[in-house]
Formats: structure tokens, sequence, C-alpha cells
């Protein structure tokens, strides 16, 4: 375990903290070396997803021709599947994991996690010039890791970069700019929305977005206030990218609720059974009914004689 730890210190944590401590020896200030960190880890990775816009250009372009896919294999999900893929590869287009960015970008916030760790360890000054390059200028000085960016609105909102924010404005603000972005990279196709279940679909990747914001607030709200620095820059960063893909995509539209409810409520009435006509019971019919009836019980009932 000792091994795989100091492997991933001089892959990740250490490199992290060098430039880190470079680029605060450059601006003088935590947060804003955070932020260059980000848009150069940003930049790095922008060759990793330059394919995934292109296949994402390329499969918004397509939207006419699966839709009709998905209205000609309506019932049959695999050959709806088989389909796409036919028409993907007939256009070139490779199917890769939305996720492949996130999933590089995790070893990375983790090496950012344990580099703020390095700092909220109180290292003293020696410590800390031990972990950085001999090839860098060493520190004249602890960094100074709060950010006071926030105290114009109130002077108490001091916020410690390697400490969970208390003033919980990081958090809000990363949870606002994660429904943003997820809303930014959905496609805006309402108007061409006619069938109930593509309106369903349409209503969970409104919801989606608020499950991950939930999940992002909490996990910022856990954790120290510059991983979400960092994380809420790094959405922006995508905002920007996304706006040359898709535009605003999804963000200002609004699923057709009441829509949805009629739907169901037609569906439902549809689905009710049917009961079955009965004549209306004239005087004579219940007379004749009950005759039937006590003819039957007499003849149920036993002789003396019998018994």
């Amino acid at each position: 375990m000792s091994l795989l730890s100091n492997f991933f210190n001089f892959v990740f944590t250490y490199p992290i903290f060098n430039l880190l401590m470079l680029l605060y020896r450059l601006t003088g200030d935590f947060g804003l070396s955070i932020i260059v960190l980000t848009i150069v880890i940003f930049l790095i990775l922008l060759p990793l997803t330059y394919r995934q816009l292109k296949s994402t250009k390329a499969m918004l372009a397509l939207q006419p021709e699966l839709a009709e896919i998905r209205r000609q294999h309506a019932q049959d999900l695999r050959a709806q599947h088989e389909a796409n893929q036919a028409l993907y590869k007939q256009h070139g287009i490779a199917s890769s994991s939305p996720y492949l960015p996130l999933l590089v970008q995790l070893p990375i916030f983790a090496g950012l996690f344990f580099a703020l760790n390095i700092v909220l360890n109180h290292a003293s000054l020696a410590q800390l010039n031990s972990i950085i390059y001999p090839f860098l200028p060493q520190l004249t000085a602890v960094p100074n890791i709060n950010l006071n960016w926030f105290t114009i609105f109130n002077p108490a909102w001091h916020i410690s970069l390697a400490l969970p924010d208390p003033t919980h404005l990081l958090p809000l603000l990363t949870g606002l700019v994660t429904f943003v972005q997820m809303r930014m990279s959905q496609p805006n196709n309402a108007a061409e929305i006619k069938d109930a279940m593509m309106q369903v679909t349409q209503i969970i990747q409104f919801i989606l977005p608020l499950v991950m914001v939930l999940v992002t607030i909490f996990i910022a709200w856990q954790l120290a206030a510059g991983l979400a620095l960092y994380r809420m820059t790094s959405l922006l960063l995508n905002m920007i990218q996304q706006y040359f893909v898709t535009g605003l995509g999804s963000l200002l539209a609004v699923p057709d609720f009441t829509a949805i409810l009629a739907h169901a409520n037609n569906s439902a009435r549809n689905n009710m059974p049917v009961q079955q006509a009965q004549p209306p019971r004239t005087s004579s019919t219940r007379g004749r009914a009950h005759r039937k009836t006590a003819s039957s019980r007499r003849r149920r009932k036993p002789s003396k004689k019998n018994r």
C-alpha cells in the first residue's frame, strides 16, 4: 500500500503541488493559483476531448435520422440500437464514452486534494521546500491559503481553501454551475418531440441535473474549499467549450409537464376495464327471481321423514 501511495504522489500529488506553488509565487494569491492551475489542466486534457466534441457535433446533425429510427423501431430496442450504430458507422462517428474526460480528471482531482492536504497539515517552510523540485524557486514564507474575494459582500466571509467552506458559497455556486453545464450539454429538440415516451425522457433529462446538483453540493460541502473552486472553474471552462458545440442547448427549455400528465390520464382512462351494461331489472323480473330462489331453497330443505 505504501508503494502505491508513493507512486500516486510521484505521478500526481507532487507535480500538482509544485505547479501550484510556482503559480502562487507568480500570482501571490492561492485562489487565483488554483484557477490558473485548472486552466492549465483543461488545456492539457483538450486533445482528449477534441474527438468527442467532433462526434457530438456530428450526432447533433443526425438528430432527424435518429428520430426516424426511433419511430420505425419503437417496439424493438435492439433493432433501434443496431440501426443507430449502423448510422454512426456510415458517418464515421466513434461511439466513445462521454464520461472519459471525467474519469481522466478523477486522479487529478485526488492529486489536488492531497496537495492541499500538505498545506492543511500545517507543514513548516522547510517541509514544503523539501517537496519542491530543485529546479524551481524555493518558498520564502508559508503560503496564505485564505480566500478573501467575498469579503466585499460580508467582512466575515474569509474562506480557507484547505478547509470546508464555512460560508457554503463555493459549494452552492458549484452546484448552480453544474446544473447550467449539464443542461447546455443536452441538445434542445423540445419542439420536435411529439412522442409521449420521448417527452418522459426529456423530463428525466431535466431531473437528472438536479440530482447531480445535490450530489455536487453534498461533496463540496464536506471537502476542502479549494476543491470546490477547482471544480467550479473546470465546469465554467466546460460551459465555454460546450457553447461552441451545442450553444445554450436545453438550458432555456422547460419540459411540458402538463402534456405528460394529460397523456398519463388518457392512458389510465383507456386502460380501465369496460363494464358490460346490464338491462334494468323490472318488478316482474325481480318477482320471477324471488320465486326461483324460494323454490330452490325448498328443494334443498330435507324432509322430517328423512331426518
